[in-house]
């Protein structure tokens, strides 16, 4: 059973704090202590769980990768739909709509975190690493679907990282801990606002 694992009250409150970076704002400059010792936290290796994942979704009877692809689907449908209905009610071009929701689906199976001091080396499964500067500021980066922006965005001590697609959207995954000691990321895609995509769960 996975159900003490995962507290509500520990699950709710991990997911409110994850989901306030979608207003928060941030900016360039060197990172706090307190938010150094926020990413320190969390450096090193971690696991895709899928029994967890698919628990902390709430997801029945499909596989949590599968529903995570099939959520940038729906978001890609009511993207097209503002833009049938209101012409160009989502600026971005189809090259880079199309790499943000291909990015936005893809669950990575591993993530390892490296903590310098002024920058954040995040590793989605086995992709070259993305060197995000821990203080804010935007960087380039590259990745299997082209060339991207990467930054940190800081709220208080919890802080999600961005990946901005040029013509595209923005890929905003939030970590945070559990108390389980399990890793919670929150992946959200930004064009005119913010949509919750769907969360995944990592072990040691």
């Amino acid at each position: 059973m996975l159900t003490n694992r995962f507290p509500p009250f520990a699950l709710a409150s991990t997911l409110l704090a994850a989901g306030s970076l979608a207003c928060a704002s941030s900016g360039p400059g060197g990172p706090t202590p307190e938010q150094t010792l926020a990413l320190a936290r969390l450096a090193g290796a971690w696991n895709y769980d899928e029994a967890a994942t698919a628990q902390a979704a709430n997801i029945r009877g499909v596989r949590p990768e599968d529903h995570l692809t099939q959520r940038a689907s729906d978001v890609a449908m009511d993207q097209m739909r503002e833009r049938g209905a209101g012409g160009d009610a989502v600026s971005g071009t189809d090259a880079g709509l199309r790499q943000t929701l291909l990015m936005v689906g893809i669950t990575p199976r591993t993530l390892t975190m490296d903590v310098m001091a002024d920058t954040l080396s995040l590793q989605y499964g086995r992709e070259a690493p993305l060197v995000v500067p821990a203080g804010g500021d935007w960087a380039d980066a590259s990745t299997p679907q082209g060339s991207i922006e990467v930054r940190l965005r800081w709220d208080g001590d919890a802080f999600a990282v961005e990946r901005r697609i040029p013509g595209g959207g923005t890929i905003r995954d939030g970590f945070s801990a559990l108390e389980s000691g399990h890793l919670l990321l929150t992946r959200e895609i930004v064009w005119r606002q913010p949509q919750r995509v769907g969360l995944i769960v990592f072990g040691r």
